[in-house]
C-alpha cells in the first residue's frame, strides 16, 4: 500500500500472490520494486495508464516486470540515485545488482549468512585515492581560537571555523579581548568581596541580637505557662 504523507490518504493498493518483505521506490517515485518471500522481485509502475487505486499484480501476464535469480525471501532493496541499477540482499546468503531496464543480475556477492540490510550509497571522495587523508569536518576546539597553523600542510582537507576572521589584521583577537575581560572581572570580584565581608559582618552581628531577643520572649512564654 501506497500512502500520501500529508494527508493519510491511500494512493494506491497493489495484491500479490506471495508474501512482500522489502519495498522500495525510485528517486524519480515512478517505479516500486517488492521483494516476495519466494525470491522474485516485482516492479510496479506508479504512473502505469489507467490510473488504479487497486491493482492485483499477476506474475504470468507482467512477467517482463519480474527480477528472478534469488532462491530465497528478498529482505532489503535499494535503487541507484540514477535509477539504472537496484540492489537486493536475501536470505539465501547473496547480494545481487540488477540492471533495472533488462532485468539481468549485473553481479552476484556471496556472504556467509543471511542478508538482512545492504543499500547503496554514494562513494567518498577518498575511496579512489591513494593519496587522500580523511577530512574531519571540524578541528578542535583550540584551533577556532588561535587558526589553522597545524592545517597548512598541502592536501588537508578539513572545515577550519575561524572566529572574527575579518578582523584578524587589526584590533585585539578574541583571545586577548577574553583573557582582558577576564582580568577586569577578576579585579572586579575582589573589589567586591572586600565590600561583602564588611555587610556580612554588620548582618551577622544584627542576626545576633535577633535570636538573643527571640530566646529571652521564648523563655518568658515558657515561664509564665
Amino acid at each position: 500500500q501506497l500512502w500520501e504523507i500529508s494527508s493519510g490518504e491511500l494512493l494506491l493498493s497493489v495484491l500479490f500472490d506471495v508474501g512482500i518483505m522489502a519495498v522500495t521506490l525510485d528517486l524519480a517515485e515512478y517505479h516500486m520494486f517488492c521483494g516476495g518471500m519466494d525470491g522474485s522481485i516485482f516492479q510496479v509502475d506508479l504512473c502505469a495508464w489507467p490510473v488504479q487505486r487497486d491493482r492485483t499484480f499477476q506474475t504470468e501476464r507482467e512477467n517482463g516486470k519480474v527480477f528472478k535469480g534469488h532462491r530465497n525471501q528478498v529482505t532489503c532493496l535499494s535503487v541507484s540515485t540514477d535509477g539504472s541499477l537496484l540492489l537486493s540482499g536475501s536470505h539465501d546468503e547473496t547480494v545481487r545488482l540488477w540492471d533495472i531496464q533488462s532485468k539481468q543480475c549485473l553481479k552476484t556477492m556471496n556472504h556467509k549468512g543471511p542478508i538482512t540490510n545492504a543499500f547503496i550509497v554514494l562513494a567518498p571522495a577518498n575511496m579512489f585515492n591513494p593519496d587522500g587523508k580523511p577530512s574531519v569536518p571540524l578541528p578542535k576546539f583550540s584551533r577556532h581560537l588561535h587558526g589553522t597553523e597545524s592545517n597548512d600542510e598541502q592536501g588537508s582537507e578539513g572545515v577550519t571555523l575561524r572566529l572574527g576572521l575579518h578582523q584578524q589584521e587589526s584590533g585585539e583577537s578574541y583571545l586577548e579581548k577574553a583573557e582582558k575581560m577576564y582580568s577586569q572581572m577578576y579585579s572586579t570580584r575582589e573589589k567586591n568581596l572586600v565590600g561583602d565581608q564588611e555587610h556580612l559582618t554588620i548582618q551577622v552581628s544584627e542576626l545576633e541580637e535577633e535570636v538573643s531577643t527571640l530566646r529571652k520572649i521564648n523563655k518568658n512564654l515558657f515561664d509564665f505557662s
